[in-house]
């Protein structure tokens, strides 16, 4: 049942549960990870159980010394759009202003051979209305992560700390977790959430160490381009209805209110990259903020390419539609991820800034190799896309900026969740070929355990950690299973199989119109 929504974000969209006296236990959770997982499930946590417990204390740990800059444009679906607003976070993307995030109505498919239109993934019904009062959305990782955080800092008894680097688990003579840290710390709760991504080091060292990552054969190469700025909008509240029922169109920042362009400049965040996250030029000498004449993108806010030599996605990530991302997914060869990748840590940046390293060997060196892995990745980009039909597609071939790699890894379904008091969330517990509706998948989980847990929060955590299984696994290994088929459609096909692509591509988004739709209703507020 829906009520009618209040003044906090989370009022209004079931019937709260009653609560009897509230305990006194204090009850400690440590959360291993702050990306989208980690925050979301702390934020949830904070609203579902914290009203039964008020002494609850969640500390997320970071293996990263500062936030990191790194990571591309995501698409938040209806689904994650509704879920964020239940949990505050909507409210903060829209005070960051144009950097918010760009409305997506559909992301438009079309041939880069012929150009012809292909279909659509659509986030609004026939009268363009949103699934739920809510459409898509495309918004850079970082300026979401700085929106989470921004709610993170209202909540007294949540706190982060970077540069925890997870070495190893062992359980209290009382059958407490302590989690041991590389700078020989270590921390001791009563609940160990693992939101710690693909690379899980709580999966592949405790929970479940024969589930590795496994490299899908695909990657990512992606940038960001500054693009002309659009004709001037008839009205601005014609946009209040694109991304949500009701936001706030405040463009004043928070604490954490940056633009995009001043995110590239940034001495402050770091710029250094994992294996799990996309990486992006932020470098605003870099090529790509000097652009050359480009026709205009053949879709409103976001497209995708296909060929038989890899699809091309194109989408605009800011509401004033000045920044355009670029990514293609590309069959790439796993001996040759080595040779392509850079290091942009911390350490690694501020050696290569110290004036006192700009003339030695070492740098030089550096230098000449990272150069060398731009033109290999410029030289990959230009030698899939620079034939195609369309001339926009072209035109992006022939850019001469900054692509950087970033290969997409899995984890197999099948595999433990949880052992003792530590719980695997997100893509620690199911990573997958990305889909539409990826970034949901974490907020689900987040939601959906913490709810469980509220409800049934007098039964043992393993007993607690079945009741989720129950509920979760099935749709998650389905899911896997969908993504794995429609992630195959970006490898490198030959010419009668890249025409059947593009033949029954129609057919295949008809098709699955019905699944799509049912993935963003549903709500994981109904556990």
């Amino acid at each position: 049942m829906r009520l009618q929504k209040d003044s906090e974000p989370w009022d209004g969209f079931v019937l709260p549960v009653s609560i009897p006296d509230p305990s006194t236990r204090t009850r400690i959770v440590l959360i291993v990870g702050a990306g989208i997982a980690g925050i979301a499930s702390a934020l949830a946590l904070a609203h579902e159980l914290k009203p039964h417990e008020p002494n609850l204390q969640i500390t997320i740990f970071e293996r990263h010394e500062v936030l990191s800059t790194s990571g591309g444009a995501i698409n938040l679906t209806p689904v994650a759009q509704r879920h964020l607003d239940r949990l505050g976070v909507l409210s903060e993307l829209d005070r960051q202003g144009a950097d918010g995030g760009a409305d997506v109505d559909s992301i438009e498919l079309f041939s880069s051979r012929s150009g012809r239109s292909l279909g659509s993934i659509d986030f609004t019904d026939g009268n363009g209305n949103g699934v739920n009062g809510y459409k898509g959305r495309r918004v850079m990782r970082i300026v979401l992560s700085l929106a989470m955080l921004s709610v993170v800092e209202r909540h007294p008894n949540m706190r982060i700390v970077y540069g925890k680097k997870l070495a190893g688990v062992s359980e209290s003579p009382d059958g407490q977790t302590v989690l041991h840290f590389e700078d020989s710390t270590s921390a001791t709760g009563d609940l160990v959430l693992g939101c710690d991504g693909v690379h899980s080091a709580l999966r592949t060292s405790y929970v479940d160490p024969s589930r590795p990552s496994e490299y899908t054969g695909l990657s990512f190469l992606q940038t960001t381009i500054d693009t002309p700025p659009p004709p001037p909008l008839k009205s601005h509240s014609a946009r209040n209805s694109t991304s949500r029922p009701s936001t706030s169109n405040s463009t004043l920042g928070s604490a954490h209110s940056y633009s995009i362009r001043s995110l590239r400049k940034s001495p402050s965040l770091s710029t250094h990259t994992s294996s799990s996250t996309p990486n992006i030029s932020l470098d605003p000498s870099s090529p790509c903020s000097q652009l050359p004449t480009m026709r205009p993108p053949p879709f409103k806010s976001t497209g995708l390419a296909l060929s038989r030599h890899g699809d091309l996605l194109g989408s605009y990530c800011d509401r004033s539609h000045s920044t355009l991302f670029l990514a293609a997914i590309v069959q790439i060869n796993e001996s040759l991820l080595s040779r392509y990748r850079i290091d942009t840590s911390p350490s690694a940046s501020s050696a290569s800034s110290s004036p006192s390293q700009y003339l030695t060997p070492s740098h030089v060196d550096e230098t000449r190799r990272r150069l060398a892995i731009q033109a290999a990745l410029q030289g990959e980009i230009h030698s899939r896309f620079s034939h195609a039909g369309h001339p926009w597609i072209r035109d992006v071939a022939n850019l001469k900026t900054n692509w950087m790699l970033y290969p997409v890894y899995q984890v197999r379904p099948g595999g433990r969740w949880s052992r003792g008091k530590v719980i695997l969330l997100g893509d620690a517990a199911h990573a997958m070929p990305p889909r539409d509706e990826s970034a949901a998948y974490a907020l689900d989980d987040a939601i959906m355990f913490s709810r469980i847990l509220a409800h049934h929060r007098d039964e043992s955590l393993p007993e607690v950690f079945a009741r989720y299984e129950a509920v979760r696994r099935a749709a998650v290994e389905e899911a896997f299973s969908e993504a794995g088929r429609m992630w195959n459609t970006h490898r490198d096909m030959g010419f009668l199989e890249g025409r059947w692509k593009e033949w029954t591509m129609p057919w295949v988004l008809w098709k699955n119109r019905g699944a799509r739709n049912a993935a963003w209703t549903f709500d994981a507020y109904d556990v």
